[in-house]
């Protein structure tokens, strides 16, 4: 089992093997955080919601959260879904709700700033991206989006 404070200091790394490494680790470390069968309905979901099978994937999510509240990747694949299905608000309060649980959730924080970029809070969505960027620097993505949001601003 990996170390979650050095995985973080492992997304600053300026060797790319590195940071992927970490970011994978902290996708499983997240994925796995409630127990096997949690994981198992998380992927199940996430399939769902890949098969555009949107519905479907919302009971899942839905379940998932109401048998355990505290797992922070059962609220950010919620968020996605709701991001998917434009559904921007809920996708806010889902994002949130992840934060809540794991501040350090560099996933949920590009979401709410995309959720908040598209309800065109730009400078709202900038912060979120900026904050992703501190825990995930040389995600591009984010970079991108903070010159889009400045320029809205501007």
């Amino acid at each position: 089992m990996h170390d979650p404070q050095q995985l973080l200091i492992d997304l600053k790394s300026p060797n790319p093997d590195t940071r992927n490494h970490a970011t994978q680790e902290l996708w499983l470390m997240w994925y796995r955080e409630a127990g096997d069968e949690a994981e198992e309905e998380l992927n199940r979901g996430t399939r769902l919601m890949g098969e555009n099978h949107m519905d479907q994937a919302q009971q899942v999510f839905n379940h998932l959260i109401t048998n355990f509240p505290d797992f922070a990747e059962a609220h950010n694949k919620l968020a996605t879904l709701l991001f998917l299905m434009e559904k921007y608000e809920d996708s806010v309060f889902e994002c949130e709700q992840t934060l809540k649980l794991n501040p350090n959730h560099f996933g949920a924080l590009h979401g709410l700033g995309m959720c908040q970029y598209k309800l065109a809070r730009y400078d709202q969505a900038l912060k979120s991206f900026e904050r992703a960027l501190e825990i995930q620097p040389y995600a591009d993505a984010n970079r991108g989006y903070i010159a889009r949001c400045r320029g809205k601003l501007n």
